[in-house]
């Protein structure tokens, strides 16, 4: 079976096959029939089992998933249905049917973090604002990625969403139509005479690090004598792809720890040669989490980077997205990860050395004008 794919992403979660690994009682098993488990008993046992903090046990006792994930107070850890779990699969691919949102828990809803073309930018809706109702339902009482299910659907169906913004609450019906996720964006800049290379990463999918390395390659080939890696209002993604991304960087040195209640310690370290030794300034926002905190992180604590703009979401946990056999899947957060340094980011974020931020209301981006210009600067 495949190894699971671990994710640090602060909306959508995924993983790959999950071995339930349930230890039956030595029976005669000729003569003794063997219960099938309910989805109750699988999300139970997976609590017990694989929950990143102990589950107590009147959690335990509850009766219903709902009830026991409900006691948790884990925003990240859900029961998907069959049809929400379909439906996120297909999120993850580079086109899918949805308004091209990306969100992150807040206490009353989901923080739009990110917008794509596509139907969500042209109904009107900003970065910024908060999700609160997603058609009957308060955003409020839904995990992340139950939230992002409810959101997503068949090309041209509906969706009504109700947002705050500054105070006030809008109603908008957004039509839904295919979305393309470009992950990785890279162009040539000029600045202080010379050219830098600015290259956006939206969020760490299968193949980010492979796009990055050929997008680095070929702004160097232009000219670029430095880059900025820019993983602005990106939510997160693959823990793989985000050690890879890192190790792009860096020869050598470790780049994010894991651990939990039922899982030791585990570290891991920047692998192969690095793609460029480059100067390399990494731009993030209040919007860069999970995977993205990740790079941010290692990057500056290996000081192969300096860190500009505000300081990031803060999300130290990790996620798996297990199925359950019966169609359906259970989100569960399974880790808390640390950075090189030992730092857990959990309501923090990462720091930045350079604080920055982009003002909405000019045609410059200031926040990337502040990473070019600690680019350009001479070498101590």
């Amino acid at each position: 079976m495949r190894r699971p794919l671990v994710l640090l992403t602060a909306g959508l979660v995924l993983a790959g096959p999950f071995a339930l690994g349930y230890e039956l009682a030595p029976q005669d098993r000729g003569t003794t029939p063997v219960s099938t488990p309910t989805v109750v008993d699988r999300v139970r046992h997976a609590l017990a089992a694989r929950y990143y903090r102990t589950v107590p046990g009147r959690v335990l006792r509850l009766g219903s998933v709902g009830a026991m994930i409900s006691a948790l107070g884990d925003p990240y850890t859900s029961y998907l249905a069959p049809p929400d779990y379909r439906l996120v699969r297909q999120e993850t691919a580079a086109r899918y049917s949805g308004i091209g949102v990306s969100v992150l828990p807040s206490r009353v809803g989901l923080v739009v973090a990110a917008l794509r073309p596509g139907p969500a930018l042209t109904a009107g809706v900003r970065v910024g604002d908060t999700i609160v109702g997603i058609g009957d339902a308060p955003a409020g009482r839904l995990g992340a990625t139950q939230a992002l299910a409810r959101i997503l659907g068949p090309r041209g169906t509906q969706v009504r969403l109700q947002l705050l913004r500054h105070g006030r609450l809008l109603h908008l019906s957004v039509r839904r139509d295919v979305v393309r996720m470009p992950v990785v964006h890279a162009k040539l800049l000029s600045y202080a005479g010379r050219r830098w290379g600015e290259v956006r990463v939206s969020s760490f999918r299968a193949g980010t690090a492979g796009l990055l390395r050929h997008e680095l390659g070929r702004l160097r080939r232009q000219g670029a004598l430095g880059f900025v890696l820019d993983l602005r209002e990106n939510p997160g993604g693959l823990l793989d792809e985000a050690v890879a991304v890192s190790s792009l960087f860096l020869d050598h040195g470790v780049i994010v720890s894991l651990s939990g209640a039922h899982t030791p310690l585990h570290t891991y370290r920047a692998y192969a040669r690095a793609a460029t030794r480059m100067p390399l300034v990494v731009l993030v926002d209040r919007y860069s989490a999970s995977s993205a905190e990740v790079v941010a992180a290692a990057l500056r604590d290996n000081r192969r980077a300096a860190v500009v703009g505000q300081r990031t979401f803060g999300k130290a946990l990790v996620q798996s997205l297990d199925p359950l056999g019966n169609g359906a899947a259970l989100e569960l957060t399974v880790a808390h990860y640390y950075t090189p340094s030992g730092q857990d980011i959990s309501g923090t974020g990462v720091v930045p050395q350079v604080s920055a931020a982009d003002d909405p209301r000019t045609p410059s981006d200031e926040a990337l004008g502040a990473a070019l210009r600690v680019l350009a600067r001479p070498a101590s």
